[in-house]
């Protein structure tokens, strides 16, 4: 029988695995063991570089590692997984995120915390966002929105087709694959801001403030997001949703998730048109740039449900429109 964290009515327990085999781990376990009130009922560790017998803190044992965690998920009724990585152990986190997701099994990321890019999620775990129940009114107010706005805005689509036609050769929209919530992927649409085939010749590269890749037209679209208009069908067809992370190339992802261990949390929500990573941090030129904005990311994630934090996002849109400070 393994040990539980806490003595408790069973009816009120979760049962949980604590993923980490550090300090940060054990000090996690001793604060749930002093907040029975949490109701955390800790059946287990696993240690993700590789199981050890007759491991344990304070008599509870590691009782096995990442080849195991479905097994120990599903051997112990596991309710929730409490991620707690150190730096040696965060190339683990894909393939954790990715069992949990295999057992429908809920997780919680509750630091890195020896990486001070991510000091804002040590003050407690990330909430659960966007459950499948929370956002049947979301959903409407999306579909609804995108097709009142696809139907009043019809006249300056028309204009800025025109526009674009005019000023340069080239198609009137542009499509490129993103990755979506759980890392779908879709094609995204926009106003062509750049000259037809931009990456033919350097392939995917970030663009910059100063990008000679962007028309004149263009460059206006994006200080005023009209370029952002067309993804209001990606809102219709529930690709996309008015506010959320921004939804990024596959190829980046794929190397964004190895070089920052927190990146993979923002593919569990749809990717908004915009959010607050877009109005509250600058041109992401850089890694730290894009680190900035996945804290903002995960910041609006654990707040996702709170409709006081999402007018104020479309508020700070507005501002960011009429002054023309889009990017």
């Amino acid at each position: 029988m393994l040990a539980n964290a806490n003595v408790m009515d069973q009816q009120k327990s979760i049962n949980t695995l604590i993923i980490g085999w550090n300090n940060e781990a054990a000090t996690l376990y001793d604060r749930l063991l002093n907040s029975p009130a949490l109701g955390y009922n800790i059946k287990g560790f696993i240690r993700p570089a590789g199981f050890q017998e007759d491991s344990f803190y304070k008599n509870v044992p590691v009782v096995g590692d990442i080849s195991t965690l479905t097994k120990c998920i599903e051997s112990n009724s596991i309710d929730e997984v409490l991620i707690v990585l150190s730096p040696s152990e965060q190339q683990f986190l894909t393939a954790i995120l990715s069992e949990c997701k295999k057992t429908e099994t809920e997780y919680r990321v509750v630091s890195d915390a020896y990486d001070t890019a991510y000091k804002h999620v040590v003050r407690g775990v990330i909430k659960e966002a966007l459950k499948p129940g929370d956002f049947g009114f979301r959903r409407f107010v999306d579909l609804f929105g995108a097709l009142f706005m696809l139907l009043l805005l019809f006249p300056l689509f028309f204009i800025v087709a025109l526009a674009i036609k005019i000023e340069s050769r080239g198609t009137v929209f542009y499509s490129q694959q993103r990755c979506g919530k759980d890392g779908k992927i879709f094609s995204v649409y926009k106003f062509r801001s750049m000259v037809q085939n931009a990456e033919k010749i350097s392939g995917p590269v970030w663009a910059q403030k100063n990008d000679p890749r962007i028309t004149k037209l263009g460059r206006f679209m994006r200080k005023t997001r009209i370029d952002e208009l067309p993804q209001l069908m990606n809102i219709i067809k529930g690709d996309m949703s008015f506010i959320g992370p921004r939804p990024e190339r596959p190829f980046f992802v794929d190397s964004f998730k190895k070089q920052i261990p927190m990146y993979i949390n923002r593919l569990r929500v749809k990717p908004g048109v915009t959010g607050l990573a877009q109005v509250t941090v600058g041109y992401d030129e850089t890694l730290e740039d894009v680190k900035a904005k996945i804290r903002a990311d995960n910041k609006y994630i654990e707040q996702a449900d709170s409709w006081k934090m999402n007018l104020w996002i479309l508020w700070q849109t507005v501002f960011v429109v009429l002054l023309g400070e889009g990017q």
